[in-house]
């Protein structure tokens, strides 16, 4: 099955390409498909699994990265360009990466989807020449070029971080760079300039003014979405949590299918065998009612094994918090079955949002009537987890409920301005808002303790667990990344685009898209489609918070489609204590690889920080709450360590 890559090399330098590196790029990449070449006197493009488009009387070739076929438009890279330039590339609604030449100008351009489903990696050494690649194991070993571990990286991945952190176009190795999702970038004999294309086109949506009108549109979009990604598909896959992201894609999916009378979806979820990730009786209410193919399967029991398939697969350290066991197993079956397409709704709830910024606006008005019903909606549900308030929850009173999550509402903001202001001041803060939301003294008095007693276990968490010596020889650097246009989208139309434009949704489709191209099937994302994303974006908070539930663009939307129990679904499995098991296995495992004193990542870690990491992950009395930063580091250290080792052999 050919599941599609791109590469190139271009030469600056009047040297010829050699032949050790056009078969190098071809070996590596042999698993994307059936290689086309196009040789030129100044280097090569090479498209996998593909055709390469071509304008000889405009002196133009592009290879693309595709899986968005659109056979109304001939050569659609070239012919878009010509006609528009880079704003060519923000007109298209698809997953792309894509290289075009100009032979006239000598010159290169280069640009990639709006949330990198498409992998695109480069080195670019100035007068001599840029070579590119969808996986950078195509790029590791080209002649010209020096393998070596980027420890900046290593900074920004073993950093515990609350925040949205931006996507930066440094990779785990010096010199070789990831294109920035939503830019172009202009190469040519001296330089390279990156700049980007993605400018939303939220005014398309102004004419919309009630919810039951972005609910029809998201239906409508997302439908389109799902349709498209299945064209010319033979078979298709799912993955089937039983969450809402999940279920909307399976049930919409199996629907087009069988009305279009094609094979029945294959439906995948993972047991894991505990009852905090048991999500069973929402993936057999899917199943019951669409009769899908469906398929339980488990994570793969050489957790070790996983890991290192990852550092061969990906090319760098894996990125899930949980060991990619738990995707390989799907995958795995998925090849299996023969499934050429796997449909995923992966972080579905960054695009189509719970709308629960919408207490923040509240706030920031003063509409403490408005905040106060919001709050009182938001807790009124019986099966909301509202664990997160504090112990013994379930006892409470329906009023007490409500004053415990509407002081950590407030409470929360009022830190964040008077942060540097004495306590008194707090206090003052608090007194329109406790007047204006009906809370008790008692009820703010408690408040307040638990802040002092949550900042104070905050205090004795880890970050991180660098030595000295590393933080010192590597300081923070500035790099390349999304955060500016990420400012320049929220600032332009007041929204966040964040929680959409960040390192963990792009690296996540990078990830899947490796493993996919290995097991024969093509990742796709429908909620990253851009009609689905610019929807997203300018859908008022009110309207997703929807009277408490959240995300109600696909509670509404899909309300006739997603059987009832998906609908009123509230909760979300926890995944902490499996997440803690995993990384308990996988330090057994692994760690007499990485145990000498003489590994490269003492030369990072401290070790008295990482054996306090490992008596945390490892301690049953340490609730299990506060263990996932912990399961986060000690996963993440050991992903790494085996990582320096596989990268010893990357060439």
């Amino acid at each position: 099955m050919n599941m599609g890559g791109i590469a190139g090399m271009i030469r600056f330098d009047g040297k010829a390409v050699s032949a050790h590196d056009l078969t190098h790029i071809k070996q590596r990449l042999r698993h994307r498909g059936e290689v086309s070449t196009q040789i030129f006197d100044q280097g090569a493009l090479l498209a996998f699994g593909n055709t390469i488009e071509a304008n000889t009387a405009a002196g133009f070739y592009a290879v693309a990265h595709t899986d968005i076929p659109n056979p109304s438009i001939n050569q659609p890279f070239i012919s878009g360009f010509i006609q528009n330039g880079p704003a060519a590339f923000n007109e298209l609604n698809a997953d792309f990466a894509v290289t075009l030449w100009n032979t006239r100008q000598q010159a290169l351009v280069c640009a990639r989807d709006i949330l990198g489903v498409m992998p695109f990696y480069y080195v670019h050494q100035p007068g001599r020449f840029f070579a590119f690649a969808t996986e950078i194991k195509a790029l590791i070993g080209l002649e010209e070029i020096v393998v070596v571990p980027n420890r900046y990286k290593f900074r920004e991945y073993l950093t515990w971080s609350t925040t949205y952190i931006p996507y930066s176009s440094e990779t785990f190795y010096e010199n070789i760079y990831s294109l920035l999702p939503g830019h172009y970038l202009e190469v040519n004999n001296e330089k390279a300039r990156l700049a980007p294309y993605w400018n939303p086109n939220l005014g398309k949506f102004c004419q919309l003014s009630h919810p039951e009108e972005y609910s029809r549109l998201f239906k409508e979009h997302f439908t389109a979405a799902i349709d498209t990604r299945m064209i010319g598909k033979m078979s298709v896959g799912a993955h089937l949590s039983g969450g809402l992201d999940s279920s909307s894609v399976s049930c919409l999916a199996q629907s087009l299918l069988k009305a279009q009378k094609r094979p029945s979806l294959h439906t995948f979820n993972i047991d894991t065998k505990l009852a905090s990730t048991d999500e069973s009786m929402y993936v057999e209410a899917v199943v019951k009612q669409y009769h899908t193919q469906h398929h339980t399967v488990h994570p793969t029991v050489d957790v070790l094994d996983a890991v290192l398939n990852i550092n061969q697969l990906f090319d760098r350290p894996d990125h899930f918090i949980i060991p990619s066991s738990f995707h390989l197993s799907v995958s795995i079956k998925a090849q299996q079955l023969g499934c050429d397409c796997m449909l995923t709704g992966h972080d579905g709830d960054s695009v189509i949002t719970t709308g629960f910024e919408y207490l923040d606006y509240l706030i920031d008005t003063s509409d403490w009537q408005e905040l106060r019903l919001a709050c009182l909606q938001y807790t009124s549900y019986s099966e909301r987890n509202l664990a997160f308030l504090g112990a013994n929850n379930e006892d409470l009173s329906t009023h007490s409920k409500y004053e415990k999550y509407a002081l950590r509402i407030i409470g929360g903001d009022i830190t964040k301005r008077f942060r540097s202001h004495p306590f008194s001041t707090f206090l003052k803060a608090l007194s329109i808002p406790k007047q204006a939301l009906g809370l008790s003294t008692s009820a703010i008095i408690a408040y307040c303790i638990q802040r002092i007693k949550a900042k104070i276990v905050h205090l004795n968490l880890l970050d991180n667990a660098f030595s000295v010596e590393f933080k010192q020889q590597t300081p923070p650097r500035l790099q390349q990344s999304t955060e500016a246009l990420s400012a320049s989208i929220s600032s332009e139309f007041h929204v966040s685009a964040n929680q959409i434009l960040n390192t963990t949704n792009v690296i996540c489709n990078e990830q899947l898209n490796h493993i996919g191209a290995y097991y024969g099937h093509q990742y796709t994302f429908p909620f990253f489609d851009k009609n689905v994303v610019e929807l997203g974006l300018s859908t008022p908070a009110k309207i997703s918070f929807d009277d408490g539930r959240g995300r109600g663009l696909i509670r509404n939307g899909l309300q006739t489609i997603l059987p009832s129990q998906i609908v009123s679904r509230l909760t979300k499995a926890n995944f902490v204590e499996y997440g803690t098991i995993s990384a308990q296995q996988l330090y057994l495992a692994a760690h007499q690889q990485f145990i000498s004193p003489s590994h490269a990542i003492w030369e990072v870690i401290d070790r008295a920080l990482f054996l306090k990491i490992v008596n945390v992950v490892f301690e049953q009395h340490v609730p299990m709450q506060r263990k996932t930063r912990y399961n986060w580091l000690l996963s993440r250290i050991i992903y790494l360590a085996l990582w320096l080792d596989s990268a010893k052999s990357a060439r």
